[in-house]
């Protein structure tokens, strides 16, 4: 296989609206924010995974782009995967080509589309053969569920647990993707964990990856890996310990701490194998039943009670390794269910790929209530949402063992 890598900054001008809690203007920057891409090639087929320091795409800003990047390297759409690092601290990119807010704002999002699309681009450019290897480890002590039970058996959230008494489910799963080249350097580590990007409360105007900038600086300066990229897994229930602070040592705290978790891994770091390049998804269509109002309506074109939804489900493989990609925000029960009902050894969940319909629960936190079974757009959804990450799953794999046409370019 082949592997490209490419990096640059998507930091947008001091004054565009920050993205989660209650939407405020940013007033300076606390870090700046990056774009990567990872391209994988192989067997005549190839993908491409591009991430970026924002909170969440909007549909039609992930069309567009999936557009542009098919359109200068010959890949279908659907071998290119968008997804966002979900920082509560970057630019409203949900508004993005459906409810711009200010001139400054959509001349943001147009060079935020170019450059994705030139990163995207370049990191196709750029392949060369290397290997790609996998490694699991565990942060128990960086998230806590924020789900609590009440005395009167009805649920809330607490949104920061700092000594760790929550006791609802928590998947702390670490998945590392790493290309090593033929000289032996790490040249890509891409982390995928399920953790809220929360650090920063709705206090804070400084523009920043939250504690993902953090991870990244942590492994990078230390030369373990020359670029790091980050996906979010099952998250939706999950808060970092020390949440919704406003202190930068808290931040940067939680990113170094899981960039400790990540750096005890890499030595367990083994080959995923040489297999086919794959890349699929699943259309996904309902209608929204939800009753979404106030500021969370600005999030979602979709926010009136019926309106159609057209979104999907995708996945991208390599060998043996499969990113499952979807368009929401997924509770942690996801990731393990999902990974059980994958035809691929590994299998990794990716949140906010190439959309954001809301919230991705499970039945069971519907029926319990709180702020996420709030944002769900549908009910029930966990059959639905699992039946069509199934058949992503499926098509990949059908398409890795060479039984039907692979997307060729």
């Amino acid at each position: 296989m082949r592997f490209g890598i490419a990096s640059q900054s998507i930091t947008p001008p001091v004054g565009v609206t920050l993205w989660g809690y209650n939407p405020r203007p940013s007033t300076w920057v606390e870090h700046p924010l990056r774009a990567e891409a990872l391209a994988c090639e192989g067997g005549g087929a190839g993908w491409i995974l591009v991430c970026a320091d924002v909170g969440a795409f909007s549909g039609p800003l992930a069309r567009a782009v999936r557009a542009d990047v098919a359109a200068t390297t010959g890949l279908p759409p659907e071998a290119v995967m968008i997804t966002a690092a979900h920082t509560h601290s970057g630019p409203h990119v949900t508004d993005a080509l459906w409810c711009e807010r200010s001139p400054l704002e959509s001349a943001y999002f147009q060079e935020l589309r170019i450059k994705l699309e030139q990163t995207a681009h370049a990191a196709w450019q750029a392949r060369r053969p290397g290997e790609l290897l996998h490694a699991r480890t565990a942060a128990p002590d960086v998230g806590s569920n924020r789900r609590v039970q009440r005395e009167d058996g009805t649920w809330t959230n607490e949104w920061a647990d700092p000594e760790g008494r929550h006791t609802g489910y928590f998947d702390p799963t670490v998945d590392l993707l790493a290309i090593r080249r033929e000289s032996g350097e790490w040249d890509a580590l891409l982390v995928n964990v399920g953790c809220h990007p929360v650090c920063y409360n709705e206090k804070n105007q400084g523009i920043s990856g939250d504690y993902v900038s953090y991870l990244k600086d942590a492994l990078e300066a230390q030369g373990d890996v020359k670029t790091v990229l980050f996906t979010v897994s099952g998250h939706a229930n999950i808060d970092p310990r020390d949440a919704v602070q406003n202190d930068a040592a808290v931040t940067r705290r939680v990113g170094e701490r899981l960039a400790e978790h990540v750096r005890a891994a890499l030595p367990r770091l083994s080959p995923v194998g040489t297999g086919p390049v794959a890349a699929a998804q699943e259309p996904w269509t309902f209608a929204s039943d939800w009753t979404v109002s106030g500021r969370l309506g600005i999030y979602f074109p979709h926010a009136t009670t019926g309106s159609r939804v057209d979104t999907l489900v995708s996945c991208v493989a390599a060998g043996d390794c499969a990113l499952l990609g979807l368009p929401g925000e997924a509770v942690s029960e996801y990731r393990e269910k999902l990974s059980r009902l994958s035809p691929f050894g590994i299998t990794l969940l990716v949140s906010l790929a190439n959309d954001f319909v809301g919230y991705l629960p499970t039945d069971a936190i519907l029926a319990e209530g709180a702020y996420e079974a709030g944002l769900s757009p549908c009910r029930p959804i966990e059959s639905a949402l699992t039946a069509h990450a199934e058949r992503a799953l499926a098509k990949a794999f059908v398409i890795r063992r060479g039984l039907c046409r692979i997307p060729r370019f």
